[in-house]
């Protein structure tokens, strides 16, 4: 233990209680535990036919916790959130831990899930330390850090020569239909583990899909056993706190089903849960404690301590007999919000007992932290500011203490030679306002008038903090890294998947563009300034001579994004053939008039997918000599390069058969999502200078879209 020597505030014996006082407090950390009895192995579980036969009940034990949080929990309504993460943040011993994990023992992408992942393994001993082979899959897993934080605890308790198997699945952050409320869209430890990574048949990696399920459980099949399933799902309820636990308990039932579907006899399954006041919960804890031979709740000393984040650590998977069939009714059900899992009176009054005394010491321990953040918030007490101090200083000894965690060699990192948490992460989830300022903003979108200056002053707002990512960066800079290596045949890669209705998180533009674009375009389309839908032809890429126009104006009419830039994409084709042939070029001759040089300019393109980035990627690699950007809507593209056409007629004979083998292709429609490879050097400043690009013509749509609107609702007072 440090020694300090701070007697501003006491005299020594009263420094001597109070320095216990905050061990005691310490240790509490590590002590946020609760262990259900277990339920002898000769238990049978309900008779299938008796699961959702009932509708959802109330425990009144468990809604008494649940008032008595959500009390505590309203009087942060008035609080603006940020400031009022900054405060817990400040209070929170969360942050040094983490620096420590990351400057002293340089561990592989430390976030906040690698240190509650080391202290779930390591206080329940998850691992069999004697195991020659050791096999892991981790649900939810974005952005990864169970993964490193496993392979850490792996590295410093197992023997050396043991392997290890992983992969992980999650709402993938390159899909841009996934909503981003509702992942992680960090990417810097997947981009480098992508073989490691399973997003299902239609790419979009959400478990809720029973095709993706099924792809989960075929590719566990390809291994021996699982020992160790991890599920850290979650979905923002930020504007709905109070309904988090029924909104969150389909996802924990897909992750549920899915890892005793693939858990071998006596493997281990980590699931991340919140509160437990709900029959959902209820059915959940009760289905595990039959299922395992020990099913316990943990709260992390890393996890926030403000919220009410729990692990379950369910260990030693018993297997029942004919748990396949149980899982497939469950998993059949999971949208079923009629009828609860189980009879209640199949659940004995002892395990409801079991879960109020559960549920009251969580909310206990909840209440305290959040009572005394709001006691010292806007508090200036320099005894307090002192008590903080010790108690970081000593929960800091105590977690290296406890867990045992040393440095590893960088030739065990799972990523080797590359900085994993130093890259830039820069699509930051945004939440700003009060609680209560959020409600009502919501309640306002019925109110058009009101919606509509609310939105203008979002778009001032973001117009004025706007910045762009490496200013410098040009569309014509030449990617990182490209060289002889790369060939049009090995870059060129149609990944299939569910196609791209709309929009809602893009790896090229900031969210806050995005989602400010998407609310005015909602907006746009309720109050029907356009009431009857366009054809399509109307919504095909007007072509001028050598400029491909796309109407802004036209941009809420398009209910399929997937369809209109398929259809940019036969423009753009199209037009380079025409312009090449007015050239003088074919693909025979090779020869173009020096007097009639190709250049093909694109307005309002907005780049947001993988598929549009890719092709334009192709044609700056493999059509064109050099692009600019002529002003923010408009980009030009110049001199066609001697196997230009050829290189054209390449890619588009390619995307042709893949359209062919995508059409023939069973369950839901599919649709082509990328051009090129993952592996291809879709990076360097052209990269930000196509963020950057579109960032400023996502406002540009803003704002011409407000216009409109603005001259339809004045006409309508």
């Amino acid at each position: 233990m440090k020694s300090h020597s701070h007697h501003n505030c006491s005299d020594d014996d009263s420094d001597i209680l109070r320095r216990e006082k905050i061990i005691h407090d310490v240790r509490v950390q590590f002590a946020k535990k609760f262990q259900f009895p277990s339920t002898p192995s000769s238990t049978l579980l309900p008779r299938v036919d008796t699961l959702y036969r009932c509708p959802p009940y109330l425990v009144p034990r468990l809604q008494e916790q649940k008032r008595k949080l959500n009390a505590v929990k309203s009087r942060l309504n008035d609080f603006e959130i940020g400031e009022w993460h900054q405060h817990s943040r400040k209070r929170s011993s969360l942050l040094p831990i983490l620096n420590e994990l990351r400057y002293r023992i340089r561990a592989e992408f430390v976030t906040q899930a690698f240190a509650k992942l080391y202290e779930c393994v390591s206080a329940y001993e998850l691992v069999d330390v004697a195991l020659d082979q050791l096999y892991s899959v981790h649900l939810c897993e974005a952005p990864g850090a169970f993964v490193t934080g496993l392979n850490h605890y792996i590295r410093l308790n197992c023997h050396p020569k043991i392997r290890w198997h992983w992969f992980a699945c999650t709402l993938n952050p390159y899909h841009e239909g996934n909503c981003h409320g509702s992942m992680i869209p960090d990417d810097r430890f997947i981009r480098h583990t992508l073989d490691s990574w399973c997003f299902g048949v239609d790419g979009t990696g959400d478990i809720m899909v029973r095709e993706n399920r099924d792809d989960i459980i075929a590719r566990s099949k390809q291994w021996p056993e699982v020992n160790l399933v991890t599920a850290d799902g979650s979905i923002d309820c930020l504007n709905f706190p109070e309904e988090q636990e029924e909104r969150v308990s389909k996802l924990h039932f897909a992750e549920a089903t899915l890892a005793l579907s693939i858990l071998a006899p006596g493997g281990h399954f980590i699931l991340k849960m919140f509160t437990l006041f709900e029959h959902s919960s209820v059915n959940m804890l009760f289905l595990l404690n039959m299922c395992f031979d020990e099913l316990h709740v943990f709260k992390p000393c890393t996890s926030k301590p403000g919220n009410s984040e729990v692990y379950l650590i369910a260990k030693h998977y018993r297997k029942p007999a004919g748990i396949e069939q149980y899982l497939d009714v469950i998993y059949s059900n999971i949208q079923n919000s009629s009828y609860t899992l189980f009879d209640p009176t199949t659940i004995p009054e002892a395990f409801l007992e079991q879960m109020h005394v559960c549920a009251s010491q969580f909310v206990r321990w909840q209440t305290e932290v959040i009572e005394s953040n709001i006691r010292f918030y806007d508090a200036n007490d320099p005894c307090e500011d002192e008590r903080l101090i010790i108690f970081k200083e000593t929960i800091i000894d105590m977690f290296f203490t406890h867990y045992r965690i040393t440095p590893i060699r960088a030739t065990e990192r799972i990523v080797r030679g590359k900085n994993v948490t130093g890259g830039t992460n820069i699509y930051h989830k945004e939440s700003h306002g009060t609680y209560n300022e959020r409600v009502q903003s919501s309640l306002t979108e019925s109110r058009s008038i009101e919606q509509h200056q609310y939105l203008r002053d979002r778009l001032d707002h973001v117009t004025l903090t706007h910045k762009e990512l490496h200013p410098r960066a040009l569309l014509d800079d030449a990617p990182y890294g490209f060289g002889t290596q790369y060939t049009l045949q090995k870059e060129l890669s149609f990944a299939v998947g569910k196609a791209v209705e709309r929009v809602k998180n893009s790896y090229y533009a900031l969210i806050t563009h995005l989602r400010l674009l998407n609310d005015i375009v909602d907006l746009y389309r309720s109050i029907a300034i356009n009431p009857d839908p366009l054809p399509k032809d109307k919504l095909v890429p007007m072509v001028q001579n050598n400029v491909i126009s796309i109407d802004i104006r036209l941009y809420p009419s398009i209910m399929n994004a997937d369809w209109h830039e398929k259809q940019l994409y036969h423009t753009i084709v199209r037009t380079i053939l025409q312009l090449a042939q007015q050239a003088g070029e074919t693909p025979v001759t090779g020869v173009i008039d020096p007097r009639r040089s190709v250049e093909l300019i694109v307005e309002n393109w907005l780049m947001l997918t993988r598929f549009s980035v890719g092709l334009f990627y192709l044609l700056k690699m493999y059509v064109f000599e050099a692009n600019e950007l002529l002003s923010s809507t408009r980009i030009a593209f110049r001199h066609l390069r001697s196997d230009g056409i050829t290189n054209l007629l390449a890619i588009n004979d390619a995307y042709g058969s893949a359209c062919c083998s995508t059409s023939a292709l069973p369950g839901t429609s599919k649709s082509i999502l990328t051009l090129v490879s993952p592996a291809s050097p879709l990076n360097g400043d052209y990269k930000y200078g196509i963020i950057n690009y579109n960032n400023a013509l996502c406002l540009i749509y803003c704002a011409r879209l407000l216009d409109e609107m603005e001259q339809h609702l004045g006409a309508d007072k």
